[in-house]
């Protein structure tokens, strides 16, 4: 007698999830330099607790982390592992965190073709940034630039404004 086989149970999408010491920091980092938009968010005493992050196909949760919990993880919160990021613009991107006083790496070509320059976020994450070989595009990112949202472009003038409260301060 034959068994019938059972359709395998697959995960259909990953979203990394980070604790933070400062939400309002963190959403703004990752809004300023990536892109990022809150698409979904919690709020505990009138302050955001726990946010969904998206930009194109990109997800990321951030949650705020309590005091204890922030020395509880201290200083191994950012150092056992990264997250591996894909610009449209890697010169641009590399340009304005160095700008804004955030130790980067130099632009260098990897082994297997891509370009890529290392970051850290407020809290210590380690950013791998890269674009792949050729001709730094994938297929799908020239699709994904029509469907752009425009509402952000009100933003503009107030991102100059931000730009200043990210210089990092030494």
């Amino acid at each position: 007698m034959a068994r019938a086989r059972r359709k395998a149970v697959l995960a259909t999408k990953l979203i990394p999830g980070l604790g933070v010491s400062d939400m309002e920091r963190s959403v703004g980092f990752y809004r300023r330099f990536f892109g990022f938009r809150v698409i979904d968010s919690y709020e505990e005493e009138g302050r955001m607790a726990w946010c969904w992050l998206q930009v194109g196909d990109a997800n990321l949760m951030l949650q705020q982390l309590s005091a204890d919990q922030q020395i509880t993880l201290n200083p191994a919160i950012g150092q056992s592992w990264c997250i591996y990021l894909r610009p449209n613009d890697l010169a641009s991107m590399h340009a304005g965190l160095g700008k804004a006083g955030f130790p980067i790496s130099e632009i260098v070509q990897t082994a297997y073709g891509a370009a890529e320059f290392f970051v850290s976020d407020p809290d210590g994450y380690e950013l791998w940034v890269s674009a792949p070989a050729g001709n730094g595009e994938d297929d799908d990112e020239e699709e994904e630039s029509g469907d752009e949202d425009d509402s952000d472009d009100e933003d503009d003038d107030e991102e100059e404004d931000e730009e200043e409260e990210w210089k990092v301060r030494h």
